[in-house]
């Protein structure tokens, strides 16, 4: 038994140490490969990670165009020293500066929010929201370039407490404003584009293009509102009818409305009669479209789709909630 037992006459050494030899070669392989992925930089992996980063404000491709409104930021500025100076208490501030950034174009208002948020730490604090506001409306009367304008936004909201800014933040989000007076010349061009662009639609797809054509050229705060209003609500009391007749009914509705309720009022009655799905499409296009200048789509021609439903978007009623990221 003890000539059986010893490693010299055991029939099964040899066979044993190649496969040792193979399970010490894998187990070093293994230990190796986490070794490299530990130490070692993946650049593909890297910038796979970046991508899912927020970019920047002032890395989006959205122009601010200041001269071009300049003087509705200027009117802006002297509406929101007016409200400070009627208000009484700190929410009432915080309530005026919230309806002065939903005016804002979104680029200005975006970049000046990330420059104050980095440089508020430097900045000593002013007691006199007044004087700020006062402050704030010559600065933007001097300011002729963009630059200027996010220096002297960025420099009075340096100046404003974070809970406050972020509380103003959040109420213009919630309660968007706009100047119709001053917008409603341009959105009466925009409405017959979209009149002319639905009567040439010749598929569901052309139709929901023009609609998000017609929303990324309205006033933003307007279409949020409207969007949102359309998507909580039954569709009007109406009977159904062409996408063609719904756009021509918009522009006579947009005519009459003088004032900003009326204005959203035609928006929403226009959405409401849609189908959800669509409409969320069209909403979808004016977050990823809007500030690029794209124009109207015309003529399309789709030679081996049929058209679904008819020609244009179709009707609808149930509406879902939209969530939309960001402002």
């Amino acid at each position: 038994p003890d000539s059986r037992m010893s490693s010299s006459s055991s029939p099964y050494r040899p066979r044993l140490l190649p496969v040792l030899a193979v399970v010490c070669l894998g187990a070093a392989a293994v230990l190796s490969i986490i070794g490299v992925y530990r130490t070692s930089i993946r650049p593909a992996a890297l910038l796979a990670l970046a991508d899912l980063q927020p970019k920047k404000a002032e890395e989006s491709l959205k122009p601010i165009d200041f001269r071009v409104h300049k003087a509705a930021i200027e009117d802006d500025a002297k509406e929101f020293s007016a409200c400070v100076q009627a208000a009484s208490t700190v929410d009432e501030g915080v309530w005026c500066l919230g309806q002065l950034l939903s005016l804002l174009p979104r680029p200005l208002e975006q970049r000046a929010l990330e420059v104050a948020h980095e440089v508020y730490p430097s900045k000593e604090p002013v007691d006199d929201p007044k004087l700020l506001a006062m402050h704030l409306e010559s600065c933007l009367a001097a300011a002729q370039e963009r630059d200027g304008g996010i220096f002297c936004v960025a420099e009075f909201l340096a100046h404003v407490p974070p809970a406050a800014l972020e509380k103003a933040v959040t109420m213009g989000e919630e309660h968007p404003a706009f100047d119709w007076d001053f917008e409603h010349e341009v959105a009466l061009q925009e409405a017959e584009k979209f009149e002319g662009c639905a009567a040439d639609a010749e598929s569901v797809e052309d139709g929901v293009t023009c609609l998000g054509q017609l929303l990324t050229e309205l006033p933003e705060a307007m279409v949020e509102r409207s969007v949102h209003v359309a998507m909580e609500v039954p569709a009007p009391m109406a009977p159904e009818e062409t996408t063609a007749v719904l756009a021509k009914d918009f522009g006579v509705c947009l005519k009459l409305a003088t004032a900003r309720d009326a204005a959203m009022y035609c928006l929403t009655h226009l959405l409401a009669r849609l189908p959800a799905e669509q409409l969320h499409e069209a909403y979808a296009y004016e977050t990823e479209h809007r500030g690029k200048g794209e124009p109207f789509l015309s003529e399309v021609q789709e030679e081996d789709k049929e058209p679904e439903h008819g020609a244009g978007l179709g009707l609808g009623i149930e509406k879902p909630k939209l969530h939309r990221a960001g402002k």
